[in-house]
């Protein structure tokens, strides 16, 4: 009897080989040998379930999107209120060893996705997802009163671009306790946003 084989499961499996190639070597270093040592089967295999590198490349961005899109989820789930809405930032921030390598693995991609116009698609539906479940999050907070007559879009707008900016130093921090501050920077942050109009008049 043959053997039945999972095909997304198969893709999956190649896709997380992939994400640990890049990791390790960066975008260049994941042609279809070097996937396929990783994942332990042939290139023919490779080629049969993924395709050509590109295909491979943007197989392996969806599921790197979609395991942040799961720790947010799994961050979230427990928390409400302003606790949530940091954990949804924090999630895409380099503040442990996981999310230190899903950071470096999106950055290689954002570096090749300056000139691979499928990449960079990818890469602004990842960061419209992650702008909107933010803003999301801020409007349940605004009906607590917090952010009064503050547009919700365009503050998670300011807010992902906070939280990224701080995992792109986080990254590149030769200092591990600047890592290590990059909680606190966005925490203070957000409480300047949070501030009564007229505070946050005096703090610009």
């Amino acid at each position: 009897m043959p053997k039945i084989v999972d095909h997304d499961e198969r893709r999956a499996h190649i896709a997380a080989a992939v994400l640990r190639v890049i990791a390790r070597d960066g975008v260049k270093g994941a042609d279809l040998r070097s996937v396929a040592k990783e994942a332990g089967c042939s290139t023919g295999v490779i080629a049969h379930y993924v395709g050509d590198k590109q295909a491979l490349l943007l197989g392996a961005l969806r599921e790197a999107m979609n395991h942040v899109a799961r720790a947010m989820s799994d961050v979230a789930a427990g928390q409400s209120g302003m606790a949530r809405l940091i954990a949804m930032l924090e999630a895409g921030m380099p503040l442990d060893p996981e999310r230190a390598a899903s950071c470096r693995i999106f950055y290689h991609f954002a570096a090749e996705g300056m000139n691979d116009p499928k990449l960079a698609g990818e890469l602004a539906s990842y960061y419209d997802w992650w702008r909107r479940e933010v803003g999301d999050v801020i409007e349940v907070l605004q009906a607590d009163g917090h952010f009064a007559g503050q547009d919700p879009s365009a503050l998670a707008e300011t807010m992902v671009g906070l939280a990224e900016g701080l995992a792109i130093q986080g990254v590149f921090a030769a200092d591990p306790a600047q890592t290590a501050r990059l909680s606190r920077r966005l925490a203070d942050a957000i409480a300047r946003f949070d501030a009564p109009l007229s505070r946050r008049e005096q703090m610009a």
